[in-house]
């Protein structure tokens, strides 16, 4: 991990210098100064303020302040006038704490990546690598824009299908509420009036009472469920070979599987696209894009691709050899690095892919609702069915 330390040196001619230097420990940078000629007079590592202020920050915090970052660059400030104003535009949130420090690293002489490479915590890998990578080409406005513009297509999509899945979840929990209530106060009122009558009653009344009877145990044991998933997905989910088997079983689950899939393609394909276009290396790209990806399966996939492209061999060729790629997917890398345009072709696949999972959870979303309440009125027609059968036999009822 890299570290950023703060240092005071003299060169030869006695003059002091101050500045910050990132490397991966205090030995490493002091030998760096030492082999530039200068002297040390003192070096300390900067104060990690991510522990201070803590590790997130809000997701439209980092894409304002890398649009409006990318804006007031592109009009001619510097780097350190641009992060101050940027950082009083937000406010008192986290982000503009951390920005502060990133202006104030600055002035002491580290590159913005350096000072970005500090809060890795915070930004992310592919954030920094972008940042590093526009400096070096020297278009670090156009980049934090690509960047921006990609982060705001994400965030539109993860709140499409946030907000897709509202109406569902509240029916199937209106649902259930209702079913619940239905079981267990309104059956066993009935329940013995039942019992006084002595009639042998439906089969279906009978399944509705036992089921009334069983209902608080079972919802024990779903309880005990929930809290038993939730506590290995927090904890289990650490271990690599956890979250495998739960990758895994996300891609196979019917609908959700696709449309997982579709969404990490896309998500995988916009950010090497970005990566390609800023001026990273392919090798370098699909190195960081392994930490980015939210599939361990992919991710695995990757690094596989990876290792092919270090030794001369082609992306479209190993992408070809493993199965769980689309062919649409395999069809694009090809055609792209044919033409010396993968960049591009990435890009579109991104596009398509966005589009079409939006167009299918537009389509499943219409459907469930539907089918939602079509389960919960047959739910109800049955409870009620249970109850009046034995009740329209007035006679046996006396």
């Amino acid at each position: 991990m890299t570290h950023l330390f703060s240092y005071q040196a003299a060169d030869r001619s006695g003059k002091i210098q101050t500045g910050t230097r990132s490397g991966e420990s205090k030995a490493d940078v002091i030998r760096e100064l030492k082999a530039e000629g200068l002297f040390i007079i003192k070096i300390h590592e900067k104060i990690d303020h991510t522990r201070i202020i803590g590790k997130k920050v809000k997701k439209t915090e980092l894409m304002a302040f890398t649009r409006q970052l990318a804006g007031l660059l592109g009009s001619g400030l510097q780097i350190d006038q641009a992060i101050s104003l940027v950082a009083t535009i937000l406010g008192k949130t986290r982000l503009a704490q951390i920005a502060f420090d990133l202006k104030k690293m600055v002035q002491e002489g580290a590159s913005f990546s350096q000072a970005l490479e500090r809060y890795e915590a915070v930004f992310g890998r592919f954030y920094v690598t972008l940042v590093k990578a526009g400096e070096k080409i020297g278009l670090l406005p156009e980049v934090l824009k690509r960047l921006s513009t990609s982060l705001e297509e994400e965030h539109e999509l993860k709140s499409e299908l946030t907000n897709s899945l509202i109406y569902p979840v509240l029916v199937t929990l209106v649902s259930a509420i209702a079913t619940f209530v239905m079981i267990r106060v309104v059956v066993p009122s009935f329940a013995q009036l039942f019992a006084r009558s002595g009639q042998e009653l439906p089969r279906i009344t009978r399944l509705v009472l036992v089921l009334s009877d069983i209902l608080p145990y079972l919802s024990l044991f779903i309880i005990m469920g929930v809290v038993g998933f939730i506590f290995w997905y927090c904890s289990g989910l650490q271990s690599t070979k956890a979250k495998r088997v739960w990758d895994q079983f996300q891609l196979a689950i019917p609908v959700v599987g696709s449309i997982r899939l579709r969404l990490s393609i896309a998500r995988f394909a916009q950010m090497l696209s970005l990566l390609l276009r800023s001026g990273v290396q392919l090798v370098e790209g699909m190195a960081i894009l392994q930490g980015v990806l939210d599939n361990l399966v992919l991710s695995e996939l990757l690094h596989e691709a990876e290792l092919e492209v270090r030794k001369g061999g082609s992306l479209a060729r190993c992408f070809g050899r493993q199965a769980q790629w689309p062919a649409l997917v395999k069809q694009m890398v090809m055609i792209g690095e044919e033409a010396g345009n993968l960049d591009e072709m990435l890009a579109h696949l991104a596009h398509f892919y966005e589009q079409e999972t939006r167009s299918e959870l537009k389509n499943l979303m219409a459907l469930l609702g539907p089918v939602l309440i079509l389960i919960l009125t047959g739910l109800v027609f049955l409870i009620i069915v249970a109850i009046l059968f034995p009740i329209i036999n007035v006679p046996l009822l006396d």
